[in-house]
């Protein structure tokens, strides 16, 4: 188990290293438009890895050193069609490997177990390998259930 813990962090710490991207200064909305979501400071798309097997399945988001990405959140979950909920979980427990998921946008902090307004489910994408390095998506738009959140913390 501490060995699976210990490469879990590991490629944790690569997927967020690769998936990094720079603040990018200068590219404010131009003068007269306003961002909808300004007033959501963690409103994006937040790709996470996943991981587990028969007994179940974890997502930890892949956390960046800037906003709206420097937090990390882990979570337990269940795919709400339950056929694709088993297959997931044969595939994972047979052959362990890189899965991410591809979510819609949605607010971050909704993930804050204080969040007045906690995010019970989302669609995305799952899919084998880095959803942002050449991975197959293997289950496009599935509803993800959020069971549990495990740890949330602002880096």
């Amino acid at each position: 188990m501490k060995k699976l813990a210990v490469t879990l962090c590991g490629a944790l710490l690569s997927l967020a290293a690769l998936a990094a991207e720079p603040a990018m200064p200068g590219m404010a909305m131009p003068a007269g438009h306003t961002n909808p979501h300004a007033s959501m400071p963690t409103w994006g798309t937040h790709g996470m890895a996943m991981f587990g097997g028969k007994n179940g399945l974890t997502a930890a988001h892949l956390p960046m050193a800037h906003p709206p990405h420097d937090y990390q959140a882990i979570f337990t979950f269940h795919v709400a069609d339950a056929k694709i909920d088993a297959a997931l979980r044969q595939r994972l427990e047979a052959h362990p490997t890189l899965w991410t998921i591809a979510p819609e946008k949605f607010e971050l902090n909704r993930l804050d177990p204080a969040s007045n307004n906690p995010l019970r489910h989302f669609k995305a994408d799952i899919v084998l390998g880095h959803f942002e390095q050449d991975g197959k998506t293997e289950y496009p738009d599935v509803t993800i259930v959020v069971d549990k959140i495990e740890l949330y913390l602002k880096l």
